[in-house]
């Protein structure tokens, strides 16, 4: 059975189709075929093929920026075995390619921290051989061990998720859901979303090996694998945000474009309520009905803002006043 909700993943069920889709807004640069070994590792070596990146050519994916600040996250997840990970099971990405790439990147200057994240069967192994510093590597198995699919969907004729990235997706969507329904914010209120702000408190160690390990059904004889050895921080000591999010400067630099949007917009939306209430306002006291004009016996003329009408009031009210007056006197 072929799947029928092409570039979609529904973790909790495809529901015909509407289910919590995964890819929603997700902008995909590589796909079906064109995911090879080549490409990954071109990708993270920044080198492009002829008219990628180009505003006018056939392949438009421009490749991410990375230089000695970047944190990077790569995360295999799929068919592999001992040292090796299948690429559309007519290829393999072995060990080596990722010990080699991960050095050609260190000496090129291309990241700061690199979190490796491989979650197939014997999938700690695909680590063997990384030998350059500030690689943080987990495996959701060791060697000669399986990782295990969670479930499978009728609908999409296949298993959907497996069960190591299961409980880390899980506990962090518990975990924003309590943060959310809490009425004290406790968290953070500076941040642009709850998710955000639970990865913040998450450390790499808690959230990907002990929670797992400890509250995950990961399968009788399968060990979550994981070295921070060469790195210059301890994983517990590595909030999850600092890979599963954009760096903190760069998180407060779009909610500062975001609120000072909302702020213009809200600006411009009362100028433009005002404005149309005003133009409202002088259309009311400057066009008469045509009706009015030409029925009306009395024609006004309007000399410096005062009608022929204010002029008459004014003179009976000075004459009242003068009657009123003499007539005290005489009383």
């Amino acid at each position: 059975m072929r799947n029928p909700f092409r570039g979609k993943i529904f973790s909790r069920g495809a529901n015909a189709g509407m289910g919590d889709d995964l890819m929603e807004g997700v902008e995909i640069d590589y796909s079906g075929t064109d995911v090879t070994v080549d490409a990954f590792l071109r990708v993270l070596l920044g080198r492009n093929l002829p008219g990628e990146g180009e505003t006018n050519g056939l392949h438009r994916r421009s490749l991410p920026k990375m230089d000695e600040n970047t944190n990077v996250m790569v995360l295999l997840t799929g068919h592999g075995g001992d040292n090796f990970f299948k690429f559309q099971d007519g290829e393999e990405l072995m060990s080596n390619d990722i010990a080699s790439v991960f050095s050609q990147m260190y000496a090129m200057k291309r990241y700061k921290e690199i979190l490796f994240i491989s979650d197939t069967c014997q999938a700690f192994t695909m680590a063997d051989e990384i030998k350059v510093p500030n690689v943080y590597s987990v495996g959701s198995s060791l060697k000669d061990q399986n990782s295990y699919a969670s479930h499978s969907d009728p609908q999409v004729g296949q298993s959907v998720i497996d069960r190591y990235s299961k409980v880390i997706k899980d506990l962090v969507d518990d975990a924003v859901t309590m943060t959310s329904t809490s009425k004290t914010d406790t968290m953070s209120s500076s941040l642009d979303s709850a998710t955000v702000a639970v990865m913040e408190h998450f450390n790499l160690h808690d959230a990907l090996v002990r929670i797992p390990m400890t509250h995950g059904e990961l399968g009788a004889n399968s060990k979550v694998g994981h070295t921070d050895s060469l790195c210059s921080r301890k994983m517990n000591q590595v909030p999850l945000s600092d890979f599963f999010a954009a760096p903190l400067e760069e998180r407060e630099r779009q909610m500062k474009q975001r609120q000072h949007a909302a702020s213009a917009s809200l600006w411009m939306n009362e100028s433009n309520f005002t404005s149309s209430e005003q133009e409202f306002v002088v259309e009311q006291e400057c066009v008469l009905p045509e009706a009015t004009m030409n029925d009306s016996p009395v024609k006004e003329e309007i000399r410096d803002g005062m009608s022929v009408f204010d002029l008459k009031f004014i003179a009976a009210a000075i004459g009242l006043v003068l009657f009123m007056n003499t007539v005290s006197r005489k009383w």
